[in-house]
This record gives C-alpha cells, sequence and structure tokens, in this order.
C-alpha cells in the first residue's frame, strides 16, 4: 500500500525549511541592523564591561554590607566616575595640550625642528656630524614639520570633539551602573543564548574574565603605574615635556615585546648629549630598577595564576584591535582572540579521540587544550 506524500512536502522547497529559512535571514538582518545601531557605543560599552569585571569584588562587597543592588552599584559608580573617570578624563585633556604646545613649533614657519634641537644639545663633533648628514639626506625638517602637523591635526580634533568625548564617558558610565546593577541576570541570559553545554559555556566565560582581568589589572594598570613613576623622574629631572615622555611610557609599556626602554632610554640619551652626565645616569637606575620591574611585582599580585597571553597573539591583537576599533580596541583586540580560542578550545574538545562535533563533551577541567 503506496502512502500518499503531503502536498507540502516538497524536499528542500518545503513550506518548513521556506520558512525556517526566511527565519534565519529576518534573524540575521536583524542582528546586522542592531549592530550598526550599537557601532558607536562600541568603545564606551567595552570600557564599561572591562570597568566592572574588574572592580566587581569591590562592587560585592558593597551589595553584602549594604543588602541592596541598586545601592551597591550606584556606590560603586560613584568611587569609579570620582576615583578613574574624571581624573583620567583632566590628564588626558593635560596632556593633549601639552602636545599642541609642544608641536606648535613645528608647524610654524622656519620654527623649531633641527636648530631648536642643536641649541639644546651640546653635540660632540662626531654626533654633530652624523646629524648634518641625516639632515642633508633625510631632510629630517621637513619630516618634522610633517609630523607635527600631523600630531597637532589630531590632538586639535580630539579637543574640539570634547563634547563627543563627554557623551562617550556619559553612556559609559550609564551602562557601567546596569552592569554593576543585573550584572547576574545579564550573564544568566548570555549563557542560555550561548549554543554551548553548560561545562562549555563556563570554560569560554572563564577564559574571557581571564582576559579581560589580565587586560585590565595586568597591562592598563601596571602600564599606568611605569608611567606615573618615569613621569615623576622626568618631572624632578626637569625633562623637557614630562608629561608627553610619561603618555609615551604608557603606550609602550602596554604593547607586547615594547618595553618603557624605548622610552627612557632615549630621554636618558637626550640628557647624556644635552651635558647631564648625572641626570642620565639617575634616570637610568630608575628605569631599570624601578619602572623596568615594577610589571614583574604587580603582575602576580593583580592577576594571580590567570592567563599571561603568548607575546605574538597578544601583539596583534592589541596592535589590530587599536587598528580595528580604535583605543577601545586595547580591550576589544585580545578580548576577541581570547573567545576564538575559546571556540577552537571547544572543537578540539567536542572532535578529541575522533568523535563528532555534533554532541557536547562534558569535561570538568576547565583548562584549556593547547588549540
Amino acid at each position: 500500500m503506496q502512502v500518499e506524500t503531503p502536498q507540502n512536502d516538497m524536499g528542500w522547497f518545503s513550506r518548513e525549511r521556506l520558512l525556517m529559512l526566511a527565519l534565519g535571514l529576518a534573524t540575521l538582518l536583524g542582528l546586522y541592523t542592531c549592530f550598526l545601531i550599537v557601532q558607536p557605543f562600541i568603545s564606551p560599552i567595552a570600557i564599561a564591561v572591562a570597568l566592572a569585571e574588574a572592580t566587581n569584588s569591590v562592587t560585592n562587597w558593597m551589595r553584602r554590607r549594604l543588602k541592596s543592588n541598586t545601592g551597591a552599584a550606584t556606590l560603586s559608580l560613584l568611587l569609579v566616575a570620582c576615583l578613574i573617570v574624571v581624573p583620567l578624563s583632566f590628564l588626558i585633556s593635560y596632556v593633549v595640550r601639552q602636545i599642541i604646545a609642544a608641536v606648535k613649533p613645528m608647524t610654524a614657519a622656519g620654527g623649531g625642528g633641527i636648530p631648536d634641537l642643536r641649541s639644546l644639545l651640546h653635540l660632540p663633533p662626531a654626533a654633530a656630524g652624523a646629524l648634518d648628514w641625516v639632515q642633508a639626506h633625510l631632510d629630517l625638517q621637513a619630516q618634522l614639520t610633517r609630523l607635527g602637523q600631523s600630531v597637532a591635526s589630531q590632538a586639535g580634533d580630539l579637543l574640539a570633539g570634547s563634547v563627543n568625548v563627554v557623551v562617550q564617558l556619559m553612556i559609559t558610565l550609564f551602562v557601567l551602573f546596569f552592569l554593576y546593577r543585573d550584572r547576574d541576570e545579564a550573564l544568566s541570559v548570555l549563557r542560555s543564548l550561548v549554543p554551548l553545554s553548560e561545562q562549555e559555556a563556563s570554560r569560554l566565560f572563564a577564559r574571557t574574565k581571564d582576559t579581560l582581568l589580565a587586560i585590565v589589572n595586568g597591562s592598563i594598570i601596571v602600564a599606568f603605574v611605569q608611567a606615573m613613576l618615569a613621569g615623576v623622574m622626568y618631572t624632578a629631572l626637569g625633562v623637557p615635556l614630562a608629561a608627553i615622555w610619561a603618555s609615551l611610557t604608557f603606550v609602550v609599556a602596554l604593547i607586547p615585546v615594547f618595553g618603557t626602554f624605548m622610552v627612557w632610554g632615549p630621554v636618558a640619551a637626550f640628557l647624556l648629549l644635552s651635558g647631564s652626565w648625572g641626570k642620565a645616569a639617575i634616570l637610568v637606575g630608575w628605569g631599570a630598577l624601578a619602572v623596568g620591574t615594577i610589571d614583574n611585582i604587580l603582575y602576580p599580585y593583580l592577576v594571580g595564576d590567570r592567563m599571561r597571553m603568548h607575546t605574538l597573539p597578544a601583539f596583534f591583537a592589541i596592535l589590530g584591535g587599536v587598528a580595528v576599533f580604535g583605543p577601545a580596541g586595547l580591550i576589544l583586540g585580545p578580548v576577541a582572540l581570547a573567545v576564538t580560542l575559546g571556540l577552537l578550545d571547544v572543537w578540539w574538545w567536542r572532535t578529541a579521540g575522533g568523535r563528532t562535533a555534533e554532541q557536547a563533551v562534558a569535561v570538568n577541567s576547565l583548562r584549556a587544550p593547547p588549540v
């Protein structure tokens, strides 16, 4: 007896499959539209998430004392705003104004550049001859002028967009409040949307959290401390534009492979060439013993036994993240890499031993395999 096939069953072009395809396309379109809506706010959201994770222990302590999520979130937000956001905003504004003031002579007609450098340095004949040769063959004055114009333009745009910066800061604080107050609920919803088993999701979330803490506590805070130590010594030794050199120290301290020596080394050489032998020796000693080794002391205390990325992928994650997302790429780049490695971790566990990837694997250990 032949069984009749329903009219709506037409293989790949059945009604159910077409409806499922339409649903999938509508979902992708909705997700893409939401991405376009959120895209201008990716930076403040990323900064808010990093701050929330880095200060979560303080918020939990306040929540236990106050017995109120809203009260703990409000107090935590006030502390972050008063101790971190507002002082850092004034510091960035001050450094930008210093940069504009420093590069202004380079952009002026016939001003600054190599003549000013000669007046500051007491070069020996050999060094003066080398500088003359470089100036003659590479036209350093023109290069300095172009560099000054570019830096002044970027810094001027930042100051001109101060209203936008204030708006971004307000959005960061706004998001931060709800992350403090509703963190557990948000994690629960996010976990329910991840198409992974409970243990796989736990490994992925743990890896992402460790990366965030390693970035904020182990990189940004340590780099800031190194920059402060270097800046104090630059100021004490009377180095011109000490705030700018301290800012550059912070930047190079964030990038793997680079080190703070790339800043305080040339500054010490400047002091040496200008005849300040004693100041140069003090800066070299301070840079090597204090600035250069403080990360070995602070990193284990701030991060503990949490993961430290290999130098090569961390290098490209940070630089690539900054190129794509701007300053927020310091956070988003390594986090994106950590999430990707976590997903590769899932595939490794599921397919280990010749298994198929369709079945979730329960693994007791949270340690990631060598992917």
